[in-house]
């Protein structure tokens, strides 16, 4: 796993590097097929990158986004209506069969389909229309990684390639440089300040993790990283949410992990984290250059990139977080037990 998370920048350049190439066919479909809506496929952790997707679809295509339920096509048998929308299947594998089938149904009913998956040969880059690679290479460790952060920069490249004029154009070059400052931040982070929220969240049997916006992705990918690799209750909430309800849950015995954008999303976060603070809450900060002014034990990272493009930075420092804490605990986090690398869902 740790070795994978080092891989990260250059699958992200060879993402970069191939993007003209590769998105020029599937960027100029869906401009003349002009989708009214999105959906969009995934399960498990690319079913974090949609919620990304949907983030970004829609501020910067203005494109109304939806998440698929697969089980309306695979069990329910419920005809839809796809003709008129773009659907997008993101699969690390490409192997489960649900989405699959929700691919074939809606290509067949007139949808146009785009899989982004891992693996070129699978069944779900055949099913569609269009695939894209993510060129991640194999990965070994069952938490997946590099495939996530590559997933994102799929869809981000697949944006920037729709709507040239995006600023997620020039913000993906300087994604890979970005990233491995990210890594050697947080290696050292983790070796001073971090070590507090390396042994919090080990002697913890429950913990929460939230951020709101793009970066909503991040806090729920992060709790999914938490329970299958550390063995801990972790669960994600948008700020926005927790403060209507869920804040009760904001206690002394409860870590809790904030990723904090810079800007105005990131005043909104620090506007949550004051009612956990004054509920004795404490709080791991993971986010921009800002973070430091709102946390002195903060990993602050450096502001390059527009907000739209932090989810792709933030996770890496999470991940990193997660492993260690695994390691602390005595747990291998390339193989949690009783899970395995591809799930298969109907």
């Amino acid at each position: 796993m740790r070795r994978e998370i080092g891989q990260i920048p250059a699958a992200v350049e060879r993402i970069v590097a191939s993007a003209d190439e590769e998105l020029h066919g599937v960027a100029a479909a869906i401009r003349a097929a002009r989708p009214r809506w999105v959906m969009i496929a995934g399960r498990g952790t690319s079913d974090h990158a949609a919620v990304y997707a949907q983030y970004l679809l829609e501020t910067h295509l203005g494109l109304p986004t939806g998440l698929v339920k697969p089980s309306v096509t695979t069990v329910y048998e419920a005809p839809v209506a796809w003709r008129g929308g773009l659907v997008l299947a993101i699969s690390q594998s490409g192997q489960s069969p649900d989405i699959v089938a929700v691919v074939r149904a809606a290509r067949a009913a007139g949808a146009l389909t785009v899989a982004i998956t891992n693996d070129a040969r699978s069944p779900l880059a055949v099913a569609a229309d269009w695939q894209l690679r993510c060129h991640a290479g194999r990965e070994l460790a069952v938490p997946a990684t590099k495939t996530y952060v590559a997933e994102l920069a799929v869809v981000a490249a697949l944006v920037a390639a729709v709507r040239p004029s995006s600023d997620l154009s020039d913000g993906l070059v300087q994604l890979p440089a970005a990233l491995r400052t990210t890594l050697s931040r947080t290696t050292g982070w983790l070796n001073g300040a971090g070590v507090a929220a390396i042994e919090d969240l080990a002697a913890a049997d429950r913990t929460l993790v939230v951020s709101r916006g793009y970066n909503l992705a991040t806090a729920m990918e992060l709790a999914l990283k938490l329970k299958e690799t550390v063995g801990v209750f972790a669960e994600a909430y948008s700020t926005a949410d927790f403060a209507h309800g869920p804040l009760v849950l904001a206690q002394s015995d409860v870590p809790i992990v904030a990723i904090r954008p810079d800007g105005p999303m990131g005043d909104l976060v620090d506007a949550t984290l004051a009612g956990v603070a004054a509920r004795g809450g404490r709080v791991t900060l993971i986010g921009g250059a800002q973070a430091a002014v709102a946390n002195e034990n903060a990993l602050a990272l450096p502001s390059v990139l527009p907000e739209a493009l932090t989810p792709l930075l933030f996770i890496v420092p999470g991940q990193l977080l997660v492993e260690a804490t695994a390691q602390r605990r005595g747990l291998s986090p390339d193989a949690p037990i009783g899970l395995g690398k591809v799930t298969r869902t109907r």
